[in-house]
C-alpha cells in the first residue's frame, strides 16, 4: 500500500507525532515505559524486536520529549552503563491532546477555527 503523501494543511507538530506514535513499536515502548523505568535490552525484549531497533525508537521518542533517560545524550556511553528510559507521561498528554485537537478538526489548521 502506497504512504500518504503529506496533507498540505497538516502542521508539521502534528506529523512528527504521527510519525512517533504511528509505530507500534515505539507505542508498546511507551506504554511499557509507562508502567516501570526500563533499559534498553529490557525493551528489546518486552517488545520483541533487536536492541538496536529500541535504540532507534527510543531516539524518536526522545526528539518528541516523550520519554527520558537518566544520562543525557552524549552521557550514556561507557563500560557497564546502563541507561534507564521512562515516559515523560506529562509531554504524552500534550501530545495526545494536539492530536485530538487536530484530528477533531479543533486544531491549528487553515480554516479551523
Amino acid at each position: 500500500m502506497p504512504r500518504l503523501s503529506k496533507p498540505p494543511n497538516m502542521p508539521e507538530e502534528v506529523l512528527a507525532i504521527i510519525d512517533a506514535i504511528g509505530n507500534s513499536a515505539r507505542t508498546e515502548i511507551l506504554r511499557h515505559l509507562s508502567v516501570r523505568p526500563m533499559n534498553a535490552m529490557e525493551l528489546a525484549e518486552a517488545v520483541g524486536i533487536d536492541h538496536s531497533r529500541v535504540l532507534r525508537h527510543l531516539a524518536v521518542l526522545e526528539d518528541l520529549e516523550l520519554v527520558s533517560a537518566d544520562h543525557p545524550r552524549g552521557a550514556r556511553r561507557g563500560v557497564g552503563r546502563v541507561v534507564m528510559w521512562e515516559t515523560n507521561q506529562e509531554r504524552v498528554n500534550e501530545v495526545a491532546n494536539t492530536w485530538k485537537a487536530y484530528a477533531t478538526g479543533q486544531g491549528s489548521a487553515p480554516g479551523n477555527k
